[in-house]
C-alpha cells in the first residue's frame, strides 16, 4: 500500500522508527529478569509508580479544565495580541524543564509573586504533592492546547453556524456539537498530557524536591537509583516504558470517527434510489430520486399547527464585504437571489440569519430581530453541504433543532419524525451522517431546517453538489413542501431550473447591490443585467439610449423627450460605445441619455464572411475566438471593436459551408425586431460587453 508514496521516503521513515525503537529495546536487554521483578515491587518502587500514576492523572484532569477552554478561545475567537498569548502558552514546549520549575518555585515560593499572599492564608505548594501536579501541568498543558485546537481548525465550523440556527445557544452548541466532533483530538491531546506529565522530573525536582512518598515520583526514583543500584534504575525505567506505552496504545486502539463527509455516496447517484422499496416513510409514490417523485402529505405536527408565513423586511450593510441590500419580502413569498460568485448571496443569508454582523435592520413580520442571536430568530437554513451532526444518527440529528428550542426527549423525536417523513426519509432514521449519499443527506438536512417550523427559510445553493436526477427530484420535494406548507424563503442558486421551478421573483446582486428585482417571468423575459441575460439563454449588451421612437438623435430639439408610449412597440437607438450601435425595438417609455440594456437570442444572429447588403439594421464586423456545441447548435463567438463579444447560433451545416474558424474576420446581423431594449437603473462604464 505504498503506491502514492515514492520508494525514497522508506529508508529515512526506517532510521527514525530505529531511532526510537532501537534505545528501548536496548534498555530492555540491559534487564535481567530474574531481579527486575523484586526491584519493580519494592516499597520505594511501588511508592513512587502510585504517587507518579496519581499526580499524573490529576494533572491530565487539570489540564482538561484549563486547556480546553485555552484551545476553544485560541482557535474560535481573534483578538489584539493573540499570536502573543499563543507563544506564550506553548513555551514550557522549548523551555528547559529545569527552567519551568525555577519559574514556578518564584512564583509559589515563599517570596514568589503568589507566595507571600498565600503563606497569609496558611496555603504551601512548593516541596508537596500539590507542587508535583502544579509542575506537571506546567509542562502538559501546552501538549493538549496544540492538540485539540489544531482539532478545532479543522472541524467546519458552519455546522455550528446551522445549530444556532436551530435554537442551540452557545453553550448547547459547545457541549452537543463542538466537543463531540473534537473528542477524538481531545483525546489525543490528553493522551500526550498524561505521558508528559508521567514522564516529568526537571521542574518537579526543582520546584517539589525528591521527598519520598510525598513527591519522589518514578522519574526522580530512577534518577536516584541510578548512581546508587544501576540495576534497579534499569528496572523502573522499563516498568516506567511499559506503563506509558500501555495507556499510550490503550487509548489510540479505540480508533477514531471517520472524519465528517467521507462517508459512500456523497453525491448522490445510485445510493439515493437504493433501499427505497420498504419503509419509505408515508406518502411515497416513487423510488427516491425516481422519476415522478412527489413529496408526501404533511402530517399534523405534534406541536400544533403549523405557523403562518412571515413577512420579511431586510435592510443590511455588511460593510466588510461590501454589502448593502435593502428588500420587502411578501408572506409566502420565494425569492431567487441570483448574481456571480463574490455578488455578496450567501453573505446576505448570512445577515438574514444573525451570522455576521452588520448594520441595519432585519425585520419578520414587522419584529425587529436585527440584534436577535441566530436562536432566536427562528429560521431554517440549508446549505449546499448538508453539514449534518455525524456524531448523532438522523433521527437525533434532526430531533437536535426542537431539542435545542426546549422540547423533551420525545417530542423532539416525535417531531422529527414527522419532518423526516414529509421529505421521504423516514427509513435513514437510523443511520449515521456520513453513512448517507449526498441525495439522503440533502432531505435529511432539509428536515432538520422544518423541524422546527422555521418562520424563514434560507436556502443557500441546495442542489449544487447533487447528481442531476438527484438535484430534480430534491427540487421536486421542495416544490411540493412549499405548496402544501408555504414558508416565506430566500434561495440563492446559479441553476435556471431552481429559478423556473421553485421561485415567485428573482433578485440579482452585483458588488453587493441589488440591480435587478422582479417576478420571474419578467426578469428573465426582459434582463436589465448581464448575470440574469446569461441565465435566460439571451445576450445582453448595455449603452445609452440615443434615439427613441422616431425623435432626433441625441443633441437635436427633442433630445430628453421620452419616445413612444408604455406598451406601444417603437424603434430605439443604443451606444455602446467604442463605435458600436445597435437599433432594436422597445414598448418601454425611454428617453434620450438614458442607460439601457439590449437583449438579442443568439438564434436571431446571423453570420457573413463578406460584408452584408439587404434590411438588417445591425451590421457588426467582428473576428471569431471560438466555437463550441450548444446542444444541436454550434455558438460561434466573436469579438468587435473595443472587446464587445457577440455570439450566435448555426447549425453544423452552416458553419462547415462559410468555413468559419477561429481568427476568421466575419459580420454579425441582427434585425431590429430582434434586439428588444430595456432601460436600465444605471449607466455602466464605457465599452459594456455583450455577455454570452
Amino acid at each position: 500500500m505504498i503506491r502514492t508514496l515514492p520508494r525514497w521516503v522508506l529508508l529515512p521513515a526506517a532510521l527514525g522508527a530505529l531511532l526510537v525503537v532501537l534505545p528501548v529495546v536496548a534498555l530492555v536487554l540491559r534487564t535481567d529478569p530474574a531481579g527486575a521483578l523484586a526491584l519493580v515491587t519494592s516499597p520505594a518502587a511501588l511508592d513512587a509508580l502510585g504517587l507518579s500514576l496519581g499526580t499524573a492523572v490529576v494533572a491530565t484532569v487539570a489540564c482538561v479544565v484549563l486547556g480546553a477552554p485555552l484551545a476553544l478561545v485560541l482557535a474560535r475567537t481573534r483578538f489584539p495580541g493573540q499570536r502573543v498569548v499563543r507563544a506564550l502558552v506553548l513555551l514550557p514546549l522549548v523551555l528547559p524543564p529545569v527552567v519551568g520549575g525555577l519559574a514556578l518555585l518564584h512564583t509559589f515560593g515563599r517570596r514568589g509573586l503568589l507566595g507571600t499572599p498565600l503563606e497569609l492564608l496558611g496555603v504551601q505548594v512548593p516541596f508537596t504533592t500539590v507542587a508535583v501536579v502544579v509542575a506537571q501541568t506546567f509542562v502538559a498543558l501546552p501538549f493538549l492546547v496544540l492538540g485539540l485546537e489544531g482539532a478545532l481548525r479543522t472541524l467546519d465550523d458552519r455546522v455550528e453556524d446551522v445549530a444556532a440556527t436551530l435554537g442551540a445557544g452557545p453553550t448547547t452548541v459547545l457541549r452537543r456539537v463542538t466537543l463531540p466532533r473534537v473528542l477524538p483530538g481531545l483525546a489525543s491531546g490528553a493522551v500526550l498530557a498524561f505521558a508528559r506529565a508521567l514522564g516529568e522530573f526537571g521542574a518537579t525536582i526543582t520546584f517539589a524536591g525528591a521527598l519520598p512518598g510525598v513527591t519522589q515520583t518514578l522519574p526522580l526514583e530512577i534518577y536516584l537509583q541510578r548512581s546508587a543500584d544501576p540495576d534497579a534504575a534499569v528496572a523502573l525505567a522499563v516498568l516506567l516504558v511499559v506503563v506509558a506505552l500501555a495507556v499510550t496504545v490503550g487509548v489510540h486502539a479505540t480508533g477514531a470517527p471517520t472524519s465528517a463527509g467521507r462517508g459512500p455516496g456523497r453525491h448522490g447517484g445510485p445510493d439515493d434510489r437504493a433501499g427505497q422499496a420498504a419503509g419509505a416513510g408515508a406518502g411515497r409514490t416513487a423510488p427516491d430520486g425516481g422519476p415522478g417523485a412527489a413529496a408526501a402529505p404533511v402530517p399534523v405536527s405534534p406541536a400544533g399547527a403549523v405557523r403562518p408565513a412571515a413577512a420579511l423586511r431586510i435592510a443590511v450593510r455588511v460593510p466588510d464585504r461590501g454589502l448593502d441590500v435593502t428588500l420587502d419580502v411578501a408572506p409566502g413569498q420565494v425569492v431567487a437571489v441570483l448574481g456571480e460568485n463574490g455578488a455578496g448571496k450567501s453573505t446576505l443569508l448570512a445577515a438574514v440569519a444573525g451570522l455576521v454582523p452588520g448594520e441595519g435592520e432585519v425585520r419578520v413580520d414587522g419584529v425587529d430581530v436585527t440584534r436577535a442571536p441566530p436562536r432566536d430568530r427562528h429560521v431554517g437554513w440549508v446549505g449546499q453541504r448538508p453539514l449534518l451532526l455525524e456524531h448523532l444518527d438522523v433521527l437525533d440529528d434532526v430531533a437536535f433543532g426542537p431539542r435545542s428550542r426546549g422540547a423533551g426527549r420525545r417530542l423532539s423525536r416525535e417531531r422529527a419524525t414527522v419532518a423526516l417523513a414529509r421529505v421521504g426519509a423516514g427509513h435513514l432514521a437510523g443511520r449515521r451522517g456520513h453513512a448517507l449519499s449526498g441525495g439522503q443527506a440533502q432531505r435529511v438536512s432539509l428536515a432538520r431546517a422544518l423541524a422546527t417550523e422555521p418562520r424563514l427559510l434560507l436556502l443557500d445553493e441546495p442542489f449544487a453538489a447533487l447528481d442531476v436526477g438527484v438535484a430534480a427530484h430534491a427540487r421536486t420535494l421542495l416544490l411540493g413542501l412549499a405548496r402544501q406548507e408555504p414558508r416565506t424563503t430566500l434561495l440563492v442558486t446559479h441553476d435556471l431550473l431552481d429559478v423556473l421551478v421553485l421561485a415567485d421573483r428573482v433578485v440579482v446582486l452585483a458588488d453587493g447591490r441589488v440591480v435587478e428585482d422582479g417576478p420571474v417571468a419578467e426578469v428573465l423575459a426582459r434582463p436589465r443585467s448581464a448575470f440574469a441575460a446569461r441565465l435566460a439563454g439571451v445576450h445582453l449588451v448595455t449603452g445609452t439610449v440615443v434615439a427613441s421612437a422616431d425623435g432626433p438623435a441625441r443633441g437635436g430639439a427633442a433630445g430628453g423627450a421620452a419616445g413612444g408610449a408604455a406598451g406601444e412597440e417603437h424603434e430605439v437607438t443604443v451606444d455602446a460605445g467604442a463605435g458600436l450601435v445597435l437599433v432594436g425595438t422597445s414598448t418601454e417609455p425611454l428617453t434620450v441619455g438614458e442607460p439601457a440594456a439590449a437583449v438579442v437570442e443568439p438564434r436571431a444572429v446571423a453570420v457573413h464572411t463578406v460584408r452584408p447588403t439587404g434590411s438588417p439594421r445591425n451590421v457588426v464586423p467582428v473576428r471569431l475566438t471560438d466555437l463550441e456545441p450548444s446542444g444541436a447548435l454550434v455558438r460561434v463567438r466573436g469579438t468587435a471593436a473595443g472587446g464587445v463579444v457577440l455570439a450566435a447560433d448555426l447549425t453544423p451545416r452552416a458553419v462547415a459551408a462559410l468555413a468559419l474558424t477561429p481568427g476568421t474576420d466575419a459580420w454579425f446581423t441582427v434585425k431590429a425586431a430582434e434586439l428588444a431594449v430595456h432601460a436600465r437603473p444605471a449607466a455602466p462604464a464605457p465599452g459594456a460587453t455583450l455577455v454570452g
